[in-house]
């Protein structure tokens, strides 16, 4: 048990809630927080914030957004191994050592990095997990984190059942997974302004609050229990997805429950460690999604609440505001309640960006030697770059094939261990039959 606990604490330490709401404004020269007084600055709403007699918030989805789970066990020395190896070709200096630190396991590619983790000794990932091993004493023989978009698209269980093919490929596991942090959330357009309340307004047994604005005085949402065991945001997603998360996929998703363009989009999500976890009964799997209704419930009543500000002294028993009751009352499911033709990772470059990336460079090169003809520039930009990396010793296309090789890597797409791998086993066989032979010819 003891083992188990500064494991779990380990792990707990190793992730925190990424900053979604940006850094905060100070308020009378520090930041806004529980004891402030008084409303926080206001910025000009957009007239469709306004709301009717009657504001109408629309709850669009709530889900689990991000799921960490840890597997006890040790790992095997094959695997460590090979691991160890890929580890050091990360590690080089030439790309094209760099480009082979991948590793086949349960028939997925993986990416090695160059270094661990904390405590844990490697790290793989591919476009929809991202495990950390260890070589299992102390710690986790895998401590796991599921992408956002694999979570919104496909049923946890059968993630799980995924996973737990590629964890036990890793070595020996000994129990069924552990449930590490679990992050939900519900997404929801306001039908009011989301900067109207008031620091006192939130009623939680949290020590920490803070208000974030960026730097052109948008507001852009709360934090509540920073660092704790349950953490809170509430965010404008649409904002954090355009500026910086790039999870564009869920547009569609919002569309699909009434969500048009233009509408604002907003997010109300908790972080709940292992530590909080076990306290409220949820150890593994099973038992996060048979209580994902009583999380929720345990979240949005006991441990936060958003009220109207009222004249009694003990906040407790401030009313609940009409936008937190409509929250409180999402409808939880535990399967997705969307499902798109294929799952692309966000971490892959998309055409919006690569392709106007790549013309404006060949445009800018063009516009330097006084070319407009497309063909003549394309050309001409193909025999300046050949004549580039001739005076180097290279050549253009295994230059080209090099860096396509180590972005294969990265993006998990193109396997560039094959090859050698296949020399490896060759000599590996031959040199298996010259052993035998000569054994042969002793006897």
């Amino acid at each position: 048990m003891e083992t188990n606990s500064l494991a779990s604490n380990e792990v707990a330490a190793a992730e925190r809630l990424p900053d979604r709401t940006r850094a905060p404004r100070e308020t009378d020269g520090r930041t806004l927080g529980e004891d402030s007084q008084g409303t926080p600055p206001s910025i000009t709403v957009p007239s469709k914030y306004i709301p009717e007699e009657k504001p109408q918030n629309r709850i669009l989805r709530c889900a689990v957004d991000s799921l960490y789970l840890s597997y006890q066990g040790e790992l095997s020395n094959e695997v460590d191994d090979r691991l160890e190896d890929r580890e050091k070709s990360a590690q080089s200096n030439e790309d094209e050592e760099q480009s082979i630190a991948q590793i086949v396991i349960a028939d997925r590619l993986f990416n090695v990095a160059a270094h661990g983790a904390g405590r844990f000794r490697y790290v793989i990932s591919d476009d929809r997990f991202r495990i950390q091993i260890s070589r299992g004493t102390r710690l986790p023989l895998a401590y796991a984190k599921i992408s956002s978009e694999y979570l919104t698209f496909v049923p946890i269980p059968q993630i799980e059942s995924e996973l737990r093919i590629i964890v036990n490929s890793l070595g020996i596991v000994h129990d069924e997974p552990k449930v590490s942090r679990a992050d939900v959330c519900v997404d929801f357009i306001p039908g009011i302004p989301m900067d109207d309340f008031n620091v006192r307004q939130w009623v939680t047994r949290a020590r920490k609050k803070a208000a974030y604005w960026t730097s052109g005085d948008r507001f852009t949402g709360w934090a509540i229990g920073s660092g704790g065991a349950i953490q809170s945001r509430t965010y404008d997603k649409f904002l954090e997805i355009i500026e910086e998360s790039n999870k564009v996929y869920l547009f569609k998703v919002w569309e699909a429950f009434g969500w048009q363009p233009g509408d604002p989009l907003w997010r109300h999500e908790f972080q709940a460690a292992n530590t909080a976890l076990r306290e409220l009964g949820i150890a593994t799997v099973p038992q996060l999604l048979d209580n994902l209704g009583g999380l929720w419930n345990y979240l949005t009543s006991d441990w936060l609440r958003l009220t109207e500000m009222g004249n009694d002294s003990n906040k407790s028993r401030w009313k609940t505001h009409p936008l937190w009751s409509d929250i409180q009352s999402a409808i939880w499911t535990p399967t997705p309640q969307l499902a798109l033709e294929r799952v692309r990772s966000t971490n892959l470059p998309q055409d919006e960006r690569v392709i106007p990336g790549g013309l404006g460079y060949i445009s800018s090169f063009m516009a330097r030697e006084g070319i407009t003809d497309w063909g003549e520039g394309l050309g001409t930009f193909l025999h300046f770059a050949s004549t580039f990396f001739d005076q180097q010793g290279i050549s253009l296309a295994a230059q080209v094939e090099g860096k396509a090789r180590l972005k294969g890597r990265k993006f998990n797409t193109i396997n560039n261990r094959i090859e050698l791998d296949a020399q490896h086993a060759k000599k590996s066989a031959a040199a298996y039959q010259r052993a035998k032979d000569g054994d042969d010819g002793d006897a």
